[in-house]
């Protein structure tokens, strides 16, 4: 009797670590999802130097003039 109850808890004991892997492999892949994305929104969101933007709108500035004949 006494060897069926320790086989018993040895299985509930291996599920419950189990289950406890799984979900917190879960929870992981959720953070670094979210990660991710926040990774993502960040880099759109950056501010360029004076010097670039002043150059970036003479770029502008060119590509919309239209050459005189």
């Amino acid at each position: 009797m006494l060897k069926i109850v320790l086989i018993i808890m040895v299985v509930l004991a291996a599920a419950l670590i189990i289950f406890l892997i799984v979900q917190s492999s879960k929870l992981l892949r959720k953070a670094q999802k979210e990660q991710a994305l926040e990774k993502s929104k960040q880099q759109q969101e950056y501010q360029l130097h004076p010097e670039l933007v002043k150059q970036k709108q003479k770029q502008v500035q060119a590509k919309t003039k239209k050459p005189s004949k």
